[in-house]
C-alpha cells in the first residue's frame, strides 16, 4: 500500500510541476504590448458604448461572441448583440455613460486572456447619478493582431 501511495504522490507531483511550467509558458511573447492592446480594446469599447453606437459596440466582439446581462439575459453573435445594444441605447440607457477600468488581465494562452473591469454606469436621473456598478468579466481573444471580446459577463453590486 505504501508503494502505491508513493507512486501516486510522484504522479501528482509530476503533474503539478508540468502544470506550473506550462502556465508560465502561457504568457504571450510581448506581454506588455498585449496588455496595453487589451486595455485599448476596453477603452475603445467604452468609447463606442458612450457614443451609443450599437454597431461599433457589436464590432468589438468576435462574430460569434456572447454577452450576458446582470439579469442573465444572453445575446449571441453580432446580429443579436447589435440588436441588444440598439434596444438599451434607445430606452433606459439612452442618457447613460460607462466608465470601465481594467482591474486585472490574466493570460490563459498567448492569444486568450481573462479581463476583469470595474464598471460604473452613470445616468443623470439615477439616485446619486449612479445607475449601476459592478464587475465586468471578459474573455478576449486575439484575431489578426486585434484583441476582441469573445465572452462578456456583467455583475452588478
Amino acid at each position: 500500500m505504501t508503494s502505491i501511495r508513493w507512486k501516486a504522490a510522484l504522479v501528482v507531483f509530476g503533474f503539478l510541476c508540468a502544470s506550473a511550467s506550462n502556465s508560465r509558458a502561457q504568457a504571450p511573447p510581448n506581454k506588455d504590448a498585449d496588455t496595453a492592446a487589451i486595455k485599448q480594446t476596453v477603452a475603445a469599447f467604452a468609447d463606442a458604448w458612450n457614443s451609443h453606437d450599437a454597431h461599433a459596440v457589436a464590432m468589438r466582439y468576435v462574430e460569434d461572441g456572447d454577452f450576458s446581462s446582470v439579469k442573465g439575459e444572453p445575446s449571441h453573435g453580432r446580429k443579436e448583440l447589435e440588436a441588444h445594444y440598439v434596444t438599451i441605447f434607445s430606452t433606459f440607457l439612452k442618457n447613460a455613460h460607462t466608465t470601465d477600468t481594467v482591474r486585472s488581465i490574466r493570460f490563459l494562452a498567448p492569444d486568450i486572456a481573462s479581463v476583469d473591469c470595474d464598471w460604473l454606469v452613470t445616468e443623470p436621473n439615477a439616485p446619486g447619478g449612479v445607475l449601476r456598478k459592478g464587475l465586468l468579466t471578459w474573455i478576449v481573444t486575439k484575431h489578426d493582431g486585434q484583441w476582441m471580446i469573445t465572452i462578456y459577463h456583467e455583475s452588478a453590486f
